[in-house]
């Protein structure tokens, strides 16, 4: 802010109107000029000794002081509204950031299922072979007629395979949805 800037929005500072944009500016500004501290000074004292004098208030004894408090007090509230409007933009950015890690991973989960499902589609009787072993290829015979002759009963049967394959499936897959 320059000396001529600065010595326009006096007034305004007195009279406590000076937009919170130019405060700081206006607040730095005084600090580091002499010039324009000296004549904020004498307008501070002049207009607010002038106020207390019409309303029939004690004069201050220190102008100075108060309006170096004046200064700091407005500075300070300026500083907390910025500190403020970063903090809520941080809380409200970090949030958004772990919802999006939420669904994010939730969706990845989602097309990982829809992936499995559409490979055991395609994969069809071949997909369960490491499971059942060479007797899938038996699915292509009648299995009825296959099995209706003699068998050792030590060996399971090819639907209690399939029966074993499915408990053991569906028990993995209540545990996943107990995650």
């Amino acid at each position: 802010m320059t000396c001529l800037e600065a010595q326009s929005n006096i007034m305004a500072f007195i009279e406590k109107k000076l937009p919170d944009d130019k405060v700081t500016d206006f607040v730095r500004h005084m600090h580091y000029c002499k010039n324009c501290s000296e004549e904020l000074e004498i307008y501070y004292t002049l207009i607010v000794g002038m106020r207390q004098l019409d309303n029939n208030e004690e004069l201050s004894k220190d102008f100075t002081e108060e309006l170096n408090r004046e200064l700091n007090r407005v500075d300070h509230k300026v500083k907390n509204v910025k500190r403020f409007k970063i903090s809520t933009f941080s809380m409200v950015f970090a949030a958004i950031v772990v919802l999006m890690f939420f669904f994010y991973n939730r969706i990845l989960n989602k097309v990982y299922n829809i992936e499995q499902f559409m490979i055991k589609e395609q994969q069809g009787d071949s997909y369960f072979y490491d499971f059942f072993g060479e007797e899938i290829s038996l699915c292509k015979e009648d299995i009825v007629v296959k099995y209706s002759t003699t068998k050792p009963q030590s060996e399971s049967t090819f639907y209690e395979k399939i029966h074993a394959y499915n408990l053991s499936h569906q028990e993995a897959e209540d545990v996943e949805d107990d995650k």
